[in-house]
């Protein structure tokens, strides 16, 4: 439990700073939804670009952005994004920064194993994403409320978003676990945040990459992102199959990093 707190504490002051931005960015995209409105986002011309593409990039119901839920679905993708960085950050920080920083020697010194190493940092972060993530989806939810269309549905909304928290609770989850994983591969923290960005980014091209053309739609399942894509649950609610995809890869790679962190020669 000790190890739990301090897990916890270190993690304090970039939580409350990854709500406040994501809650101003939010507050700031969604106050724009009226303006946007009134002037026909909805009514652009997109026919002459293939709609391989603009499935890709989810803008094949144009008329759907004339709705707070179709509006907020688009934009906040983006943010989606932005939070696979925030959990697989917080995976590839948290085992290699104990070496990197030197504090593993503190941890030797402790009467625990490393599976309670692992265990502990494990629940410490998935409780620190699980905050981030509830919170921001509550601001969410309360913004579009006061910015919404009216005769939009309250009830119709809520069902979108509680859709959406659970789906983007396990895409945050799959990417803290692979996280996870890498650091305990790692023994430096240096080139944890370029891992965290490449395999967001990457992952996100192959769903991109697996929109465009029927053939590769398998490498959708490769991409988290996309089980969570605001625009996609609105629509069409939960796919299970990406779901249950994303569960099974959490569990491989929790299993493999108890496994890998048993056996390494962890710096002192």
């Amino acid at each position: 439990m000790t190890l739990f707190r301090l897990e916890c504490k270190t993690h304090v002051k970039t939580l409350l700073i990854w709500i406040i931005v994501v809650g101003v960015l939010t507050l700031g995209l969604v106050s724009l939804f009226p303006s946007m409105k009134s002037m026909g986002l909805q009514q652009i011309d997109l026919k002459s670009m293939p709609k391989e593409m603009l499935k890709a990039f989810n803008l094949s119901d144009m008329a759907a952005l004339a709705t707070i839920k179709g509006y907020f679905g688009y934009e906040f993708q983006y943010v989606m994004i932005a939070t696979g960085i925030f959990a697989a950050m917080l995976g590839t920080n948290a085992l290699s920064r104990e070496e990197s920083e030197g504090t593993i020697t503190y941890l030797y010194a402790q009467p625990i194993s490393r599976a309670l190493i692992v265990s502990s940092k494990m629940l410490a972060n998935a409780l620190i994403y699980s905050l981030y993530w509830v919170v921001s989806m509550a601001v969410a939810f309360l913004v579009c409320l006061i910015f919404k269309e009216s005769g939009a549905s309250v009830s119709d909304l809520f069902k979108g978003f509680s859709q959406l928290t659970f789906t983007g609770w396990v895409m945050g989850l799959t990417f803290l676990s692979i996280g996870f994983l890498l650091s305990s591969l790692l023994s430096s923290s240096k080139s944890a945040t370029s891992l965290s960005l490449g395999l967001v980014f990457l992952t996100f091209i192959l769903g991109v990459v697996g929109k465009l053309k029927d053939t590769f739609q398998a490498l959708v399942y490769f991409s988290p992102v996309d089980t969570a894509l605001p625009s996609a649950i609105f629509r069409n609610g939960i796919k299970w199959n990406y779901v249950w995809t994303d569960l099974i890869v959490l569990a491989v790679s929790v299993l493999l990093t108890f496994w890998i962190y048993r056996r390494k020669d962890l710096k002192a």
